[in-house]
């Protein structure tokens, strides 16, 4: 097992995606719910289930919203085998399949986002479910390819305002201000 503390010490992650998954069921349920896992299970489910050198994502959120920090983002993940060494993985403890994610997860994984996402420049468009990338149904089945981005959106409204459709708002009132004085007169 390779300690969290060594990892800080390596630099072989540059991420320019954020991939979000789920914990799923297990393998003999597949729709087993499993948002009473925590980081432990998880942690332990990876080095002595999969033998890796720690657990696999860079955050964890419980079913509480507690978010809990594995890998550091500059460690390379163990979450998406294309992605794993260009973005941060954050899983939610839950079967998505089954069920839904609680409103504690949601505003976690909408602070999480802004903050990874403020942190390594990354755009709403690269926050993605994992399983974009994988034949998996990872984040779950129940959400949206585009949930991840809806609560980034919801929970960072001012990040994601880059007021570009503002001038022509701004100018279409402009000129239907103008018409109706030239019609008045």
């Amino acid at each position: 097992m390779k300690s969290l503390l060594a990892m800080r010490k390596t630099n072989n992650n540059f991420p320019e995606y954020i991939i979000i998954h789920h914990s799923g069921g297990t393998d003999a349920n597949p729709l087993e719910d499993t948002s009473h896992h925590t980081f432990e299970t998880i942690q332990s489910w990876h080095i002595n289930g999969r033998g890796w050198d720690n657990i696999g994502y860079h955050y964890i959120i419980e079913k509480s919203g507690r978010v809990v920090a594995g890998r550091p983002e500059n460690y390379h993940g163990a979450h998406a085998k294309a992605l794993n060494k260009k973005s941060v993985g954050i899983m939610l403890s839950g079967n998505f399949d089954a069920t839904l994610p609680t409103k504690e997860q949601e505003q976690a994984l909408g602070k999480l986002l802004g903050e990874v996402a403020e942190r390594h420049d990354i755009s709403v468009e690269k926050m993605q479910p994992h399983r974009i990338h994988a034949q998996k149904t990872c984040y779950g089945k129940k959400l949206s390819d585009t949930w991840g981005q809806e609560i980034y959106k919801k929970y960072n409204p001012t990040e994601q305002s880059d007021h570009a459709d503002c001038v022509p708002n701004t100018i279409s009132a402009l000129v239907g201000a103008l018409i109706s004085k030239l019609n008045a007169r």
